[in-house]
């Protein structure tokens, strides 16, 4: 299913809705149990793009094991699709920013792909994308990814159309690989390598995962 989550600036509180109703739901395709992969696309079309993909393997210490193995596969298909496509890409963090969080803390697997918010294009970036997307596409160094975050200029005018197109071809492709999946559960959920997770983060003496806490960075006690 597609969502738009409300609220998600306040503290995740649409989506963390959601998922505290699903958890006591007992109607089929509404429960908890029923979902598999929560794939988030919060900004895909700033107009001083990256193409940055959610990277698995910077999650929190106190991430459910069981959503691990399933998030690392799918920051890696958005990889090899970018690759394939010869395309630039960069990694953002995998710490609970987003609307993702809430299906994250109970152990479901995340991933998708963000363009950029407040965050400054490097002289790096703009040079790498340019060279790889043509002259004079590779955006602006040392300005904000999206200068009209959050202000009344963030208006469909404000998308770059060549960014977000190829964000939605990637966004498609990974859909489209997941739905073609046999067993796509197994896939997601590794048994074995699960239960490893699992057996070390049993040695650590953690709190739980808590989407409030990661969103806005908050210290457990």
């Amino acid at each position: 299913r597609f969502c738009w989550w409300g609220a998600e600036e306040l503290g995740l509180l649409g989506a963390d809705f959601h998922v505290k109703q699903a958890k006591n739901s007992s109607i089929v395709g509404e429960r908890l149990s029923d979902y598999l992969i929560n794939l988030n696309y919060d900004m895909i079309g700033s107009p001083n793009y990256i193409f940055a993909i959610y990277d698995g393997r910077s999650a929190n210490s106190d991430t459910p094991s069981q959503a691990l193995p399933g998030s690392n596969k799918i920051t890696t298909l958005f990889q090899d699709w970018f690759i394939r496509q010869n395309l630039p890409y960069d990694y953002t963090n995998f710490t609970g920013d987003s609307d993702y969080a809430p299906f994250l803390a109970e152990g479901i697997v995340a991933g998708g792909l963000f363009s950029g918010a407040f965050e400054v294009k490097t002289q790096n970036q703009r040079d790498r994308y340019d060279q790889m997307l043509g002259q004079g596409l590779g955006g602006i160094a040392g300005v904000a990814t999206d200068p009209c975050y959050h202000r009344p200029c963030d208006t469909i005018q404000n998308i770059n159309i060549l960014g977000y197109e190829k964000m939605v071809k990637a966004a498609a492709y990974v859909l489209e690989f997941l739905g073609r999946e046999n067993d796509l559960k197994t896939w997601l959920y590794p048994s074995i390598e699960i239960q490893r997770l699992a057996d070390r983060s049993q040695k650590k003496t953690r709190p739980a995962y808590n989407s409030i806490n990661e969103y806005f960075g908050l210290p457990y006690y």
